[in-house]
């Protein structure tokens, strides 16, 4: 069964980001704030979504993780600037037919990084053997 996975931008994903966003700022504008307030936090909405977009969605950044290796417990994660990250594949990651979040924690580090992969990031079978991989292979 195939263990390296070859990531893709992911449009669902894209749309998911947008449309959440969206929605925090429909939220935010009949709120009774300060102008100031409503301003700072509509910035910070704008710079959410383009920083997901660009990191998590369109895997532009050169912390993108564009490509996956899984060997048992271990997960091997290539980032878009070529860098390699190893860790240990974390028990909560979740794994469903729509969605699959792989959270790794990397040697050394403190906080797990987390690969938010859609059914559009991989081709059909592809998506499918990480699933049972993650879902089976621990």
């Amino acid at each position: 069964m195939q263990q390296l996975f070859k990531l893709r931008r992911s449009l669902y994903f894209a749309a998911l980001l947008l449309a959440a966003h969206c929605l925090a700022l429909a939220v935010l504008m009949p709120l009774v704030l300060p102008v100031w307030a409503k301003v700072a936090m509509s910035l910070l909405i704008i710079f959410s979504v383009g920083y997901h977009l660009r990191h998590d969605a369109l895997l532009a950044s050169g912390s993108s993780v564009v490509a996956l290796k899984l060997e048992g417990k271990q997960a091997l994660l290539t980032l878009r600037g070529g860098r390699l990250l190893e860790g240990e594949v974390l028990h909560d990651s979740l794994v469903t037919p729509y969605i699959s979040v792989l959270n790794v924690l990397p040697q050394g580090a403190r906080f797990a990084r987390s690969v938010v992969i859609f059914p559009d990031s991989l081709d059909k079978e592809s998506f499918r053997q990480l699933r049972v991989l993650l879902k089976w292979g621990r």
